[in-house]
Order: structure tokens, then sequence, then C-alpha cells
């Protein structure tokens, strides 16, 4: 993000701190399609309660935001409590499985073709992976943030988070390399 934008979203998140409810809406026409996908691509074992999961996490911003003291922490702040929201819903449900095992025996090399896989088989491999490793795969690479910021919204360190990213990649070109099978 550039600086101007950079700044112009600090100012959004400060008035929207001091009861400023168009800078709110702002912040949620910014950020609202982005919690949502990420919501959608977290709950696709329960895609029925994705709309009104999304509205209690930004119910959750909106009243967490007067707490938030640092402006330009927002965006992974934000992603924290729909990360959080999402795997509270995933217990409840009964729907969080264990990670894949991070050992090396069920790792196949990562490749650079899944830009050659269709939109639906990759969504289908996506859900078929843990919310561990489906979560740091959408962050990285659908929400393009940085190491740091996953860290951040996962509360794992940085050595977690690539650790998480490797063995996801290599569990999603796993499923990918199943499905052509079939």
């Amino acid at each position: 993000m550039s600086e101007p934008a950079t700044i112009y979203e600090q100012t959004l998140v400060v008035r929207s701190q001091i009861g400023d409810e168009a800078a709110f809406e702002e912040l949620l026409r910014a950020y609202g399609p982005r919690l949502l996908q990420f919501t959608r691509k977290m709950m696709q074992s329960a895609p029925e309660i994705v709309e009104d999961l999304n509205q209690d996490i930004w119910l959750s911003i909106y009243r967490g935001l007067p707490g938030l003291l640092d402006a330009s922490k927002f965006r992974p702040w934000a992603f924290c409590i729909a990360r959080n929201r999402v795997y509270k819903e995933l217990r409840r449900r009964k729907l969080l499985v264990e990670p894949l095992g991070e050992s090396g025996h069920d790792a196949i090399q990562a490749t650079e073709d899944a830009s050659t896989v269709d939109r639906e088989g990759l969504q289908r491999a996506l859900n078929a992976l843990s919310p561990g490793h489906r979560e740091v795969l959408v962050l990285r690479f659908v929400e393009e943030m940085n190491y740091e910021e996953i860290a951040q919204i996962t509360g794992s360190t940085l050595g977690t988070v690539r650790s998480r990213l490797h063995y996801g990649k290599r569990a999603l070109k796993t499923v990918l390399d199943k499905e052509k099978c079939l």
C-alpha cells in the first residue's frame, strides 16, 4: 500500500475510534470483501453460516476498535479477529481437524505448475487442507500478506509461519496430484 493510502487508512481508523460512522463505513467497504473472502475460504465446510459469521466479525471489529492502540495495525488486527471467530465456530461445530503431519513422509515436492489448475479444482484442494494450512496459504497468496503479518494474525512465530506455508504448499500439491488421478 502506498504511503498516502496508508496514512488515509490510519486516519479512517482513528476517526472510527472516536465514533465517526462514515469513516467506519469506509473501512467496511475497503475490508469487507476481503474479510468475507477469507471467511468463505476458511468455512468451506459450513458455507451457510458465512454471511452471519462475517457480520459477527464486523460487530467485534466495531466494538473492539476503540481499544486498538496502533492504527497502522488495523489490517492484521481485523484479520486476527476474523481468524479467531472462524476457529471458534469450527470448534463449536466440531469441524476443526488436526493439521496434516508436518514430517516429510506425507510431503511431495512442491511445483510451480499450480497456475495450470482450474479455480474449482484449486478450491476443492484448499478445502481438503487443515484450517492451519489453508489460512496461511490464503493470507499469503490471496491477501498477499508478508510473513510478519501472518505471524501476528495467527499468533505464531515466523518459523512456524514458514513451516506451515512449506507444508501447506506440499499438502496442496498432494491433493492436486490425487485429483488429477481421479
